[in-house]
């Protein structure tokens, strides 16, 4: 009998655990103030996510490009993801390569070319 209630109440305190765990992931990036930048990244090593969205046309491939020549040419460590089958891709920064000013900078480079982008988004750890 005591084998028995310590292996339910295990069952149970794991399902609990796990439930919690589960409603935080599925949370995911969450709206600011400013309409393309989200708190919170879907995938927790990145240190920001660049999201480019397609209503049926494909990508804004000016807005890609520009993003690639950011990081190209400041040699940033990413990957990337796609998440659609017209050319929705999601990219993942590490930052960690980054730091102070510099970081900023590279930061406000990329919020604006998701501000003018269209369907283009950021969101940052």
């Amino acid at each position: 009998m005591k084998k028995r209630f310590v292996f339910l109440s295990s069952i149970l305190f794991f399902y609990i655990v796990s439930s919690e765990a589960q409603e935080i992931i599925n949370q995911g990036p969450q709206p600011t103030k400013v309409k393309t930048v989200y708190k919170g990244v879907t995938d927790l090593s990145c240190g920001l996510e660049i999201n480019f969205g397609s209503y049926g046309a494909g990508i804004d491939g000016k807005a890609f490009d520009r993003v690639m020549n950011v990081i190209q040419t400041n040699k940033l460590t990413t990957t990337s993801k796609n998440i659609g089958r017209e050319g929705e891709t999601r990219i993942c920064l590490l930052l960690n390569e980054l730091k102070g000013s510099k970081r900023k900078n590279i930061i406000n480079q990329l919020k604006k070319i998701a501000k003018e982008g269209a369907l283009v988004s950021l969101s940052i750890q």
